[in-house]
């Protein structure tokens, strides 16, 4: 009786652990060797998105293929680099095939094997409106020494259109990818929940508000120069600001003229301003000769108006003229605030 019950026990001991080792074998089958991940998953059209792959495990990931699937009619494929997670100077081989639409094939090699974290990165362009889900094909991916990992994962990414939600906004008009921008950031709004104005006259007090939000809006203190800004106004902060940073000056030592239209001349030089207060040269070389109203910019605009032509902040209203006094719009002040981004600030 003693022997069978030992039999008994032995025989509970051996599929116990038999049944531990199958869990163990299916938990590691389980478990995913790569993520991926997407920091900006809500984007603006024309943006860069970026899908990094990572690796959960190190030292297993050194050579292998890479299949990732997206929606082409959202994303735009323009390549893959290796990321971070390599050993320094190591010697990565990348083969990237992107040629059929919403495919991506990333063969790699590296002589030793990446560390955890990021080991590729795929860039896209956000083409339209939409979402996209990138996604790696587990059937025609491998990894070699992958063992019992899965290969498996998805970023998603949505694509919005933030000008879509005005009536008034033509979505094939030049502003629609800085009103894209600036709504996106939050450095303008509408001037109601369903119109933005694009044509619209913007003034003093508008702009220099944009430029206080595009510095993080700082606290500020201190005694208003200007007389005609009156306090608890929603560009009072801005203007002191502006004030005291030496980045927009009255239009007489006790008048600012917030409701004042913003003429070109006036609006390049608060970038230009702006652009010293964030440590950036606006130094330029050249002139304006090509213009033919070139002598209607105000002395104290000159090199400011040099600068944003020579940068390509602003164009000509024609291929001849800069019409320097010439009122700006709020569409205008959009798309500026767009390529200050691009050009200036990047």
């Amino acid at each position: 009786m003693r022997n069978n019950v030992k039999r008994v026990f032995s025989l509970l001991l051996a599929a116990a652990l038999v049944f531990s080792l199958s869990l163990t074998a299916f938990a590691a089958e389980e478990t995913p060797l790569l993520t991926l991940s997407c920091e900006t998953g809500k984007v603006i059209q024309d943006s860069e998105v970026i899908v990094s792959v990572n690796a959960a495990a190190a030292d297993v990931v050194a050579d292998g293929k890479l299949v990732f699937t997206y929606d082409s009619a959202v994303l735009s494929f323009e390549g893959a680099q290796e990321g971070a997670a390599w050993p320094e100077n190591a010697d990565v081989s990348l083969q990237v095939n992107g040629a059929k639409l919403g495919t991506v094939i990333v063969a790699f090699a590296g002589a030793e094997a990446a560390a955890a974290g990021s080991v590729l990165n795929l860039y896209f362009t956000a083409v339209a409106e939409g979402q996209s889900t990138v996604s790696l094909s587990p059937e025609d991916s491998y990894i070699t020494g992958a063992g019992g990992y899965t290969l498996e994962g998805e970023a998603q990414v949505e694509v919005w259109c933030p000008a879509s939600q005005f009536i008034d906004v033509k979505l094939s008009a030049f502003y629609h990818k800085g009103i894209d921008y600036v709504v996106s950031q939050g450095y303008m709004i509408g001037i109601s929940q369903e119109l933005f104005a694009p044509d619209a006259v913007m003034n003093r007090g508008m702009l220099v508000t944009v430029l206080y939000r595009m510095a993080g809006a700082p606290q500020v203190s201190g005694d208003m120069p200007f007389t005609d800004v009156a306090q608890g106004r929603y560009y009072y902060n801005a203007i002191l600001w502006a004030s005291q940073n030496g980045i927009a000056k009255g239009m007489t030592t006790e008048l600012f003229a917030p409701n004042a239209a913003v003429t070109r001349e006036q609006m390049v030089t608060f970038f230009a301003r702006f652009a010293r207060f964030k440590g950036i040269s606006t130094d330029a070389e050249g002139d304006l000769m090509d213009f033919t109203d070139a002598g209607q910019v105000s002395p104290y605009a000159v090199k400011s108006m040099t600068w944003a032509v020579k940068t390509g902040l602003i164009q000509g209203m024609t291929e001849t003229t800069l019409e320097p006094k010439g009122n700006s719009t709020r569409g205008q002040v959009a798309t500026v605030i767009d390529r200050f981004a691009t050009l200036i600030l990047n």
